[in-house]
């Protein structure tokens, strides 16, 4: 029996741990084009009165390489293709982010997958054409990440920030048939390195022991890898991450019941509008037929007349 797994969803939870608390780290780390400014509004109101929310939006400034002026970056990370459902909500995303920043957009994906399996385009009219860009973030990308930070932290033992995020970069985004042995080798190097502050230290043990959730369904091997992490790690910063996925899981429990109460919703107004269509529907009918009545009266009587006539 599978071991019950401790986050909703823990990819999305790693990933906004990330770019919550090192935004420019993570872009800088993803190679994405321009320089980091700031982080942007990531919640989007749809026309259809629909609320979601980008996974990471921020502004960049010109790079003057590929990006000669500022842009505002919808990254998105992806652990299944993107369709045209997806595609379809990035450009709505997109219409919210030129709203804010009045700025292009550049459409960033994230992913371990190839990207021949999903959707790169969607033109919305014949000129506004959404365009996403991929990121190679494949099985060999992630082994070359691995060995130059393994090769960093054997020759000196400390590590720059921007560095350390690639760790939790690199388990994020493992190859699923390699993430465990990825996750292992990953973690020694972490538990490896010295000065670690409190902020990062927090946020790559959140990192891993989200990863570990996901990759690992043995309990036997799940509880090995949890001993060694927290073996290292400040008794309060583990107490600050069961805090945080308790209030995630509730988070995501009352998410999960404000969709199905907007769906019931929505469909309870669909039903309402079919009704009225229906009534107005049936009301046309009835107007037309009490025309068709007060037209049959009129000619009854002018035929009632013509008959009085005749006599």
């Amino acid at each position: 029996m599978a071991r019950q797994k401790r986050l909703h969803n823990p990819f999305d939870f790693a990933f906004g741990m990330l770019y919550n608390e090192y935004p420019k780290e993570l872009h800088e780390n993803l190679c994405i084009p321009g320089k980091f400014r700031r982080k942007s509004n990531v919640k989007a109101r749809f026309q259809n009165g629909k609320r979601l929310e980008m996974d990471a939006s921020y502004v960049v400034d010109p790079d003057f390489e590929i990006l000669f002026e500022p842009a505002v970056v919808d990254l998105e990370h992806q652990s299944k293709p993107v369709d045209i459902s997806k595609i379809q909500t990035i450009g709505e995303y997109n219409i919210q982010q030129i709203a804010d920043e009045r700025l292009p957009t550049l459409n960033i994906i994230a992913s371990h997958l190839n990207e021949e399996l999903s959707v790169k385009q969607f033109k919305r009219t014949p000129t506004t054409i959404v365009q996403l860009q991929f990121l190679n973030l494949g099985k060999k990308e992630i082994e070359k990440r691995l060995n130059i930070l393994e090769n960093i932290i054997n020759d000196r033992k400390q590590i720059t920030t921007k560095d350390a995020i690639n760790l939790g970069i690199i388990v994020l985004f493992a190859p699923r048939e390699d993430a465990c042995e990825i996750t292992r080798k990953a973690l020694t190097l972490y538990l490896e390195f010295e000065n670690r502050s409190s902020r990062l230290e927090y946020t790559l043990y959140s990192v891993f022991s989200a990863m570990i959730d996901a990759y690992f369904d043995n309990e036997h091997e799940y509880e090995e890898l949890m001993v060694l992490i927290n073996k290292e790690t400040n008794d309060e910063i583990i107490g600050k991450f069961e805090t945080e996925i308790i209030s995630e899981n509730k988070i995501k429990e009352l998410e999960d019941e404000l969709v199905k109460s907007n769906n019931e919703r929505d469909s309870a107004y669909i039903e309402r509008d079919s009704a009225y269509d229906k009534i107005s529907e049936v009301n046309h009918e009835n107007m037309q037929l009490k025309s068709r009545i007060k037209d049959l009266e009129n000619q009854l009587k002018k035929k009632n007349r013509k008959d009085q006539a005749l006599f």
